[in-house]
């Protein structure tokens, strides 16, 4: 019976050790990197007055918690990053589709001129955890 019981236990701590992974998963953060020409990261520059409204509003509806725009200071080619935070993979996709959606509907050419002069494109995703013992 003693182990039938310890082997029954031992079938139930993966499934709780996922539970336990899961409870402590506490966002998801998209990483955007691009290789822009000169041209490109200028068109970035002065289409931000179209894309930040719209970014913000997206993040006051609660599609996204937070964006960061970044631009290049120092190091390899990779000159224009994007870092967006929603809840969950499933959401922050449907916050990219709603962004594509309304930034092509406020600036349709300079959407299309993006993918003209930032050729090189790569995209790294992330679950965020807090790794911290429960109630510290």
């Amino acid at each position: 019976m003693t182990r039938a019981l310890v082997f029954s236990a031992l079938l139930l701590l993966p499934g709780a050790a996922l539970q336990a992974q899961t409870e402590r998963q506490t966002g998801f953060m998209a990483q955007q990197w691009s290789i822009c020409t000169a041209e490109g990261v200028a068109l970035i520059n002065e289409t931000a007055s179209i894309t930040t409204p719209i970014l913000e509003a997206l993040r006051s509806e609660g599609m996204i918690r937070a964006w960061y725009d970044v631009r290049h200071a120092w190091g390899d080619e990779w000159n224009v990053g994007f870092i967006t935070i929603a809840d969950s993979h499933r959401a922050w996709l449907d916050f990219w589709a709603e962004y594509w959606r309304r930034a092509s509907a406020a600036a349709p050419e300079a959407m299309e001129a993006f993918g003209k002069h930032c050729t090189m494109h790569k995209d790294n995703f992330y679950s965020i955890r807090d790794s911290r013992t429960p109630g510290s």
